[in-house]
């Protein structure tokens, strides 16, 4: 019996690494670029104007509302009314209204899947834009020195610095894919922002959804030859996603500051006149 514990508890213990490792640094990045974002977007419509980063930010909020939609059909929720881009006076510019059956397991679940869509769907998009943009070196996929914390901070430490070296380099300011993964990168990076409904919609899924999790990756990890706690993919996607979540933090941190920046002294010439 006591045998039997053990493995058990190997098993939780393998189930909760993979779950911190290849789940929750993602998760936290993504939540504190929402805030940042969410941020940005504010100052940059009180320098720019609202009309100006309405329809320049086009792209991403199309790309948000059908990230919402296409997980919707995925986990059979009804869409009773959608618009992929139809600015309004109250400030939205785009929604998608759906209904499901709270009796359901599947329709549950999705609720926290379509809540967070956008934010996935939306560094997916900078992810594909940037191999495809880009040079290759400037998303490394390097041999992992040994496994675990050692790992994952390499890959995210070569993935950071792999993009970073974007604005080092004058070349790669010559090229009009640049200018742009540039402006993808402005027009989806700011739009990776929860709603207070979307926010809703996935916290009513979250729990159904932890419970699955944790189900699945005690399963996982009592699959897993002896000696083995977490996948090397596991570690390299979380690793190298945790890396351009901070990156784009960064930027937009910087863009962000350099907005309040302008605002204040905009303000204090006010003052002196």
């Amino acid at each position: 019996m006591s045998e039997i514990g053990e493995a058990i508890a190997k098993a939780g213990l393998s189930a909760l690494l993979l779950l911190a490792a290849g789940v929750l640094p993602p998760l936290a990045a993504g939540t504190v670029l929402q805030l940042v974002t969410g941020r940005f977007r504010r100052r940059a419509a009180e320098v720019f104007g609202a009309r100006f980063c309405i329809w320049s930010t086009a792209p991403g909020v199309m790309l948000h509302e059908f990230s919402h939609a296409l997980l919707c059909v995925v986990f059979r929720h009804r869409i009773t009314d959608f618009a992929l881009f139809s600015p309004q006076k109250n400030g939205n510019l785009g929604w998608v209204a759906h209904k499901w059956n709270p009796r359901s397991l599947w329709q549950n679940i999705g609720c926290f899947f379509i809540g967070v869509a956008p934010i996935a769907f939306g560094v997916a998009a900078i992810v594909f834009l940037t191999l495809l943009l880009l040079p290759a070196e400037s998303l490394p996929f390097p041999p992992l020195p040994g496994s675990g914390l050692e790992a994952f901070r390499f890959q995210f430490r070569t993935t950071f610095l792999a993009l970073c070296r974007f604005w080092i380099e004058p070349d790669l300011l010559l090229r009009w894919r640049s200018w742009l993964w540039l402006y993808a990168v402005f027009a989806i990076g700011s739009q990776i922002t929860l709603s207070r409904a979307d926010l809703a919609g996935a916290g009513s899924g979250i729990a159904v959804l932890g419970t699955v999790l944790v189900l699945l990756a005690v399963s996982v990890a009592a699959l897993l030859p002896p000696g083995i706690t977490l996948p090397p993919a596991a570690i390299r996607c979380s690793a190298a996603l945790c890396g351009l979540l901070f990156y784009l933090l960064l930027l937009f941190g910087l863009l962000t500051l350099i907005l309040e920046l302008c605002l204040a002294g905009h303000s204090s010439g006010k003052r002196r006149r």
